[in-house]
């Protein structure tokens, strides 16, 4: 199987559709990949002129990753079981918290913490934003660079390197799924 294959391959179940997590999850990667981000204003000097900062996804995930680094596994896994159980209050409903922002670490805490203070759906609902990240780094690099086997090469090359600086939990998680690799 071709790594494009590989990565285009849904892996949510083996009926083929997806459970409604797993689609709130995949528009929630549409509308980040397409280019909306959250915005928020901001006074300038008392005046009535606004201005507009728009945080992208990438600068949220590098300061998650920033905070989460440092952080003992189990306090982690606390904090976002509350912020899980926050954001679910806020939104009405369970399973359905954005986890485009969370940083690797949190994502494969969750992925791993199944049966452990983690739902099934928030463990699969984790694993599916991991695959979209991969993916998503496969495009970028596929439409940056002309296709070749020395640009897939220098791709690997890239991944294995990340894969070295993952967290434990990171390199975990992708050792027991063979959809993570």
């Amino acid at each position: 199987m071709s790594l494009i294959a590989y990565l285009g391959t849904d892996t949510s179940g083996s009926s083929g559709t997806l459970s409604p997590t797993a689609l709130s999850v995949q528009q929630t990667i549409a509308r980040v990949t397409s280019g909306t981000g959250k915005s928020g204003t901001a006074g300038t000097s008392g005046a009535s002129r606004t201005s507009h900062v728009l945080i992208t996804i990438q600068a949220r995930r590098a300061a998650a990753e920033k905070a989460d680094a440092g952080k003992d596994g189990a306090a982690l896994a606390g904090e976002l079981r509350k912020g899980l159980d926050e954001a679910y209050a806020a939104a009405g409903t369970k399973d359905t918290a954005d986890l485009t922002a969370f940083s690797g670490r949190a994502l494969a805490i969750i992925a791993l913490g199944e049966g452990n203070g983690f739902s099934k759906t928030e463990a699969a609902a984790a694993k599916l934003e991991l695959r979209a990240r991969d993916r998503q780094s496969l495009i970028q690099h596929m439409t940056a660079t002309p296709l070749t086997a020395a640009s897939l090469t220098a791709f690997q090359n890239e991944r294995l390197a990340a894969q070295a600086l993952m967290s434990a939990e990171e390199q975990q998680l992708r050792e027991a799924s063979p959809a993570l690799r």
